[in-house]
Formats: C-alpha cells, structure tokens, sequence
C-alpha cells in the first residue's frame, strides 16, 4: 500500500470525533472513498433539562475565529448553497473526562496528513459540502511538503500567505502558518477547478472575498440564532420539516463538564410561515435531545429548540456535510378510531432497507393488532429482498387519539430525514 493511499485510510479516523465525513485530496484514486461517522438526530443523552443555559459550557469554545470566516460564497464552487460543519477538537478535548467514551474515542488519532499530530490538537477542523475542508491547528511543515510532493502536487506558489499546491484540476491543497486547506472536487460534478474554489476560500478567510454567510441571509441568520459551540453545522432547507417553508436548518453543541447545551435552529421563509408547534413536536419526537423535553421559541422566522442535556450520556453528533440521497416515497396513514392503530403503508417510490426506516413521536399504546406500540424501526411488512420495505408493505402502529407520528430515514452517513409525519385527531 502506497503512502497516500494510507493517508486516505487514516483520515477516515476524523469520523470518530462524530461523524465527520471526508476523504483526503491526497489520494490518486478516482474512486473516491467516503469515510462516515455515527452522526444521529434521533438518538441522545437520557438526562437533562430543556433550559439551554450553557452555564457549565467551556469558555475556550467561544473567542475562537468565527464559524463562517472559512466558508466562501457558494458561486465559487457553482451551487446555490452548501452544508457545513465546525468542530473544536482540543476544546473538545478539554472535556475528554466528561464526555462518553465512543466521543472522544479518537482524539489521539493521527488526521492522514503529515506534519500534523492528532486530532485532539487541532484547534478546528472545517468541512463543506463543495469539497473543502480545513484543518486549523500546529503542524510542521516540511514533512507536509515532502507528502505533498511525493504525491505528485506541483508548487504553484503563495497566493495570500498560503503556499499553493496542486495535483490536477480537481485537487489543490493551501499550505498556510496555521492552517491548512484542502479541495476534492471529485465526487462533485461541478466544471470549476479546484484552484479556484481554494482561492475563494482563503480571500474569504483573510477578508477579501465574500463570505457565505455575507451573501445568503439565511446562513446568517441561523448562525447568529446558534452562537457559539464546540460543533456547529448547517445546511439548507430542512431534514426535519416537510415544508418547502423551512430554509435552513443548523445544529449546536456546546459542551461543559456536567451539561452540553444542545441547540436546533429553523429559518422559515418568512416569520408568517413560522410553526413552532411541528418544530417542537420533531424536537420532542425525534430531535437530537434524547429524553429530555427541549424547550422551543421563535425570533422572526427562526423557530430554535434548546436543552441542557447531561454530558456524560451525550448522543452523537448530527455533522454529516455529505448530499445523501434521499428516498423518494410516499406514504399513507390510515388512522383507526375503533382498533386505536395508524397503518403507515408504502404507496409507490424507492425501495428502502427496514433497518433504515424509524418510527418515532408520542401518543403510542399498547393494542394486540398493532405491529409495534414505540419508537423503534420499521416493524412491519418487507417483501422485498433483505428486509427491504417496498410498495405495498405497511407497518400498523398502536396510538392514542393524541399521537404524533414521525417516519425517518437514516442514511449511510447517519443524518436522519422525515418522510411522513401524521397526527391524530386530538393532538
């Protein structure tokens, strides 16, 4: 096995910190290899409350350089918009004690590039769904150079204090005092190189181009709605409402010794579609929050759900920046006042894996003709292969007059998406 490709396996280790997807620019293989985490919105700590306060959060999360300096104006990379994630790995760290074992399982990792420690040191680690990622922490550079060369990238020279090395018109890699920057465009299909998208980022970081935040009102306004946090994601429209009202959505974790103060921000396309209600019922039901009843408010057009939760039961973390693919399905629920069930059938589009569908929400019952009476997976019928749900197939879940149901889908990199939701008549 050569060098860069091992470098490509060992980056895989960043997914531990919480389900970072990546891949490094160093490998020459076209077949591109996407490492994810465990990254969850359905899964969480069991404790807590749904205050948000953050007292206990660590001061070092905040005083760090703002969350979109690295981000540029998606036109860089020719998209409308793009996710993102921020993680303060040594701040992180900080709280390594506290913090459940399967979230900091990695800090001592190496990240796949050399020059670098492990990922514990970095400071942040940036990453974008237009291919970019940056790693923000002490590194020495010439055994950096040395892979990088070794590699086949070429010198192109400084542009903004950032050494410029590139592979081909898909891979460039900025070497900068600090940080370091890389651009795969490879899984993208975009006709920019990736010289151009690395120079957008680095004038956005330095200033003097402009910010995603800076052109998209909806990044800035979810950003300013979150705040600070040890891990910080966005990205648009909504993987929790099914309206083309919701925008944007982003995500918070900012972690202390005893509480992490877990926050979810909604931007609606205007403060008059704003519904507070189903964010809270999603939250409730299926958000990040575990068993601990988030508390909801709305400012504007962001509805935000916030709770403390306690930090050594921390669920992980919802990062995942990769364009999953999700299935096209409708759904019907058939509610039955006598029996006390829904039936949620399979009406036509894309077959999905059981395993891969949770029913999730509250106002469920016990009743002898039901499938299942809880939040769990997909319970009912699969006939097609490998347990897969197909058109036709259903699942009757047991429910008081007072339910509401969530159908989810949990893709390979772990995000969870709403297909269907349903309510009874006295919810």
């Amino acid at each position: 096995m050569d060098q860069t490709r091992r470098a490509l396996l060992r980056t895989a280790a960043l997914a531990g910190v919480g389900g970072l997807a990546g891949c490094s620019a160093l490998s020459g293989d076209d077949t591109n290899e996407t490492t994810t985490g465990t990254a969850s919105n359905g899964s969480g700590p069991a404790n807590g409350t749904g205050s948000d306060t953050g007292t206990d959060a660590s001061t070092s999360a905040s005083g760090v350089r703002s969350t979109g300096q690295w981000f540029p104006a998606p036109s860089v990379a020719e998209r409308d918009g793009y996710a993102f994630v921020t993680l303060r790995p040594a701040a992180m760290a900080e709280f390594g004690d506290a913090l459940p074992d399967a979230r900091t399982a990695n800090f001592e990792t190496e990240i796949g590039l050399d020059g670098f420690e492990t990922v514990g040191t970095l400071r942040s680690i940036h990453q974008t769904g237009i291919g970019l990622t940056v790693f923000d922490g002490p590194f020495d550079r010439s055994p950096l150079v040395e892979q990088l060369t070794g590699a086949n990238f070429s010198d192109d020279g400084r542009y903004q204090g950032f050494q410029v090395y590139t592979a081909d018109a898909q891979r460039a890699v900025g070497v900068g005092d600090e940080q370091v920057a890389q651009v795969d465009l490879r899984p993208l299909q975009v006709s920019v190189d990736s010289g151009s998208v690395l120079q957008g980022a680095i004038d956005a970081y330095t200033g003097d181009g402009d910010r995603y935040e800076a052109v998209d009102g909806d990044v800035s306004t979810v950003l300013s709605t979150l705040e600070g946090g040890h891990v910080i994601n966005y990205q648009p429209g909504s993987t929790a409402l099914q309206t083309d009202d919701a925008v944007a959505q982003g995500g918070r974790w900012r972690i202390g010794s005893d509480t992490t103060a877990i926050a979810t921000a909604i931007a609606f396309e205007s403060e008059g579609a704003t519904d507070a209600a189903t964010v809270e019922s999603w939250a409730t039901a299926a958000g990040p929050f575990g068993e601990v009843a988030p508390s909801v408010s709305t400012d504007g057009r962001v509805v935000t759900a916030r709770a403390d939760v306690s930090t050594g039961d921390l669920g992980p973390f919802a990062i995942s920046t990769t364009d999953d693919s999700q299935p096209e399905i409708a759904l019907d629920f058939e509610y039955d006042s006598d029996a006390g069930t829904v039936t949620i059938t399979h009406q036509g589009g894309d077959s999905v894996p059981a395993d891969r569908i949770e029913i999730r929400g509250n106002g469920f019952a016990e009743r002898t003709s039901a499938d299942q009476s809880g939040n769990g997976q997909w319970a009912g019928e699969t006939s097609g292969g490998d347990s897969t749900v197909v058109a036709g197939d259903s699942v009757v879940v047991g429910v008081t007059p007072s339910y509401q149901l969530f159908v989810l889908y949990s893709s390979g990199s772990g995000n969870s998406v709403t297909l269907g939701t349903d309510s009874g008549p006295d919810a």
